[in-house]
């Protein structure tokens, strides 16, 4: 472990929530509980897709550390200026600061939900690839499930991942998310993220397109 993590780990829980992005009114959202879903879904198995960052997983230290160390030369970033687009992040990312990541309750129900049903679950991120990488294990340990199918589409649209893996129902924190479940004819529905989370690069505004919101789902 990068000798500064521990630190950045500290910074990313105490992350100020009053930068978030605005939502939208909340009398506009349709806010749904797992027992909701539940009951909504038809009786045969389908297929149900998940982000990962800030979905099911807390993975927030990882990116903090990323994207804000100085632990190279010059005290620089040892991932260069552009650390989202460095192979040795998403290596480490991949590969180590997962172990950091922390598994959310609202994703743990929602994932226990479908595998009791006997719904296939897929996960679907927008990271990017590694050589190595923990993630299929961590989330097979965090949810406690026999497999876990993790398809990485290093930043470009979901819409062809999600469309070809007959993905029925689509759940994502992102705005990108619920846009792009919807141009693959699924059922987007938001999961709600932590008000620790550090990502602020991706926009964020529940019920914005009409979705169901997952109720308290920011933990």
């Amino acid at each position: 472990m990068k000798k500064p993590f521990r630190i950045a780990f500290v910074f990313a829980m105490l992350f100020n929530a009053a930068v978030c992005m605005a939502e939208a009114p909340l009398t506009s959202i349709k806010y749904v509980t797992v027992a909701d879903i539940q009951a909504s879904l038809p009786q045969k198995p389908i297929v149900a897709g998940f982000d990962i960052d800030d979905t099911v997983l807390f993975s927030s230290p990882g990116f903090f550390y990323g994207m804000s160390n100085r632990d190279g030369r010059d005290s620089t970033n040892i991932y260069g200026s552009a650390p989202l687009q460095s192979k040795e992040f998403w290596n480490d990312m991949n590969g180590q600061f997962d172990k950091f990541s922390m598994p959310k309750k609202s994703g743990g129900d929602l994932v226990r939900m479908h595998i009791k049903r006997g719904d296939k679950v897929v996960f679907i991120t927008a990271r990017h690839s590694s050589e190595k990488s923990i993630v299929p294990r961590i989330l097979m340990q965090d949810f406690r499930i026999p497999a876990s199918d993790v398809i990485f589409t290093s930043d470009s649209s979901k819409t062809k991942f999600i469309s070809a893996n007959n993905v029925y129902v689509y759940y994502g924190d992102a705005d990108s998310d619920m846009k792009q479940a919807k141009e693959a004819k699924a059922r987007p529905v938001r999961v709600m993220r932590s008000s620790f989370s550090t990502n602020q690069v991706s926009p964020y505004h529940p019920g914005a397109f009409g979705e169901e919101v997952v109720k308290d789902s920011e933990n």
